[in-house]
C-alpha cells in the first residue's frame, strides 16, 4: 500500500495543472520568480501561482488547494510589460551579471517599476477620457458659452505627480543595486560622476545620465512642492490652471507650469506633460537597466559577454516587446 494514500496532504508534493488564461488567444508567454513568487505572463495578464502550503504553510487544513491569483490586466502584448519585466527576467538571468549583483532583487524592482508605471498610464488615459468628453461637448460660438471645468483637477494632478514621482524612486533603487555606496538626494549627480570616471568622454551611458538628470530631479521638486508647499520650496510656484477664457474669447486647455529657484516648467497641456511623463519614466528605466547591466556583465568561458539590440523583426511574439539581449563574442 502506497503511504501517500494515508496522507491528506500528499497532493501538496505531486504534480498538477494549472489553467491562467482567461480568453481565446491569452496563450502563455512566460514565468517569472518575483521574490519567491512565481509569475506567469499570458498574452493579456499577469497572475501568479499561490501553492497550497504558501497559504497553510503547517499543513492544517487538506481542503486548500493551489490556486492562481490576477495580478495586473496587461500582459506580453503590452509595451511596458515586455519592455520592463520581461525585459528584466533576461538582463537580470542568473550568471549573467557580476556576483556582486542581486539578480532577484533586480527582477524585483523592474516588477515594482512596472506596477508604478501602469498605474500612472491608467490616471493618465482617465484624465485623456474625461478631457476630451468635456472638448467634444464644449462650443464657444453660442452667445453665453459655458467654461467647461475638470472636476477635482488639483487633485488628480497631485496624485499623478506622486506616482510619477514615486516611479523614479525605483529608478533610483536601480542605481543603488549597482552602486550601493550612492545614496539619497543627488543620486543622479553621484551615479553621473561614478560612471564618468570608468567611461570614455562622451560616453553615450555618461550622455544618457545627464539628459534624464534635469526631468527626474524636477518630478521629485514638483513633488515635494506639492507635499511640503511651506517649506524650502515656499517661493515656488506650482500653478495648476483648469480650463481658462482669455481676452481673445480663446478656450485655454488645463495646464501646468512650474517656476523655481532651481527648476522651471514652462506652461503645458496637461495631457501633454501626463503623456511625456509616462515614456520618459518608460524610456529612462529601461535604458537604466540596459546600460547597467551591460557594465557588469559576467565573462562567459572567458569570453566577454555584451548586451545588443533585437530587431523587431526577429522578436518571438511571446517577447515583442523586449528589445534587448545579451550577446558572446567569441573569440576562439
Amino acid at each position: 500500500m502506497n503511504p501517500s494514500n494515508n496522507d491528506p496532504f500528499a497532493y501538496r508534493s505531486q504534480g498538477g495543472v494549472f489553467h491562467v488564461g482567461s480568453e481565446e488567444g491569452d496563450n502563455m508567454s512566460a514565468f517569472v520568480k518575483v521574490d519567491d513568487q512565481l509569475m506567469c505572463i499570458t498574452r493579456k495578464n499577469i497572475r501568479m501561482v499561490l501553492m497550497a502550503d504558501d497559504v497553510d504553510p503547517q499543513r492544517t487544513n487538506p481542503n486548500i488547494d493551489h490556486n492562481v491569483q490576477h495580478v495586473l490586466p496587461y500582459g506580453s502584448d503590452n509595451e511596458f510589460v515586455g519592455r520592463i519585466f520581461q525585459q528584466a527576467s533576461i538582463l537580470f538571468e542568473e550568471h549573467s551579471l557580476c556576483e556582486s549583483i542581486n539578480n532577484d532583487k533586480g527582477i524585483s524592482i523592474a516588477f515594482a517599476f512596472l506596477k508604478e508605471i501602469t498605474a500612472l498610464d491608467e490616471l493618465k488615459n482617465e484624465y485623456v477620457i474625461e478631457e476630451k468628453s468635456i472638448n467634444t461637448t464644449t462650443s464657444m460660438k453660442s452667445k453665453n458659452p459655458q467654461i467647461p471645468a475638470l472636476s477635482n483637477l488639483e487633485q488628480k494632478m497631485k496624485a499623478f505627480i506622486s506616482n510619477a514621482d514615486h516611479a523614479t524612486g525605483r529608478i533610483m533603487e536601480l542605481a543603488f543595486l549597482f552602486y550601493p555606496a550612492i545614496r539619497g538626494k543627488g543620486w543622479e549627480e553621484q551615479l553621473y560622476q561614478v560612471v564618468k570616471l570608468k567611461q570614455e568622454d562622451n560616453d553615450p551611458f555618461t550622455n544618457f545620465i545627464f539628459t534624464f538628470k534635469e526631468f527626474t530631479e524636477k518630478i521629485r521638486t514638483i513633488r515635494n512642492k506639492i507635499e511640503h508647499p511651506y517649506g524650502e520650496l515656499k517661493d515656488d510656484i506650482l500653478l495648476i490652471e483648469n480650463y481658462k477664457l482669455t481676452p481673445a474669447n480663446i478656450l485655454d486647455m488645463p495646464s501646468i507650469s512650474y517656476k523655481g529657484k532651481e527648476y522651471n516648467l514652462s506652461k503645458i497641456k496637461i495631457s501633454t506633460f501626463m503623456e511625456s511623463t509616462v515614456i520618459n519614466l518608460l524610456n529612462t528605466f529601461e535604458l537604466m537597466m540596459v546600460y547597467l547591466c551591460d557594465l557588469h556583465t559576467e565573462p562567459f568561458a572567458d569570453e566577454k559577454r555584451v548586451i545588443i539590440q533585437i530587431p523587431e523583426n526577429e522578436r518571438q511574439e511571446s517577447e515583442k516587446h523586449v528589445g534587448f539581449k545579451y550577446q558572446i563574442l567569441y573569440t576562439k
